[in-house]
């Protein structure tokens, strides 16, 4: 049991990484090239990435 609880504490952090939308197209445009059931689930989670500091459209940005 102490065993299983140690394992989990060692898991090491996901890293988090900026790029430019860019450099996501060149990303996503290479991934087209290559054969759909290699690469789909790479594009479907490259597709989810959200801009940094995208709040998801909750705040008002029109007049008051």
């Amino acid at each position: 049991m102490a065993e299983e609880k140690k394992q989990e504490t060692n898991k090491p952090q996901p890293k988090m990484y900026s790029i430019s939308s860019e450099h996501l197209m060149d990303i996503m445009r290479y991934l087209m090239t290559r054969p759909y059931g290699e690469v789909v689930k790479l594009m479907n989670s490259l597709s989810t990435l959200t801009p940094q500091g995208y709040t998801g459209g909750s705040t008002d940005v029109g007049k008051k």
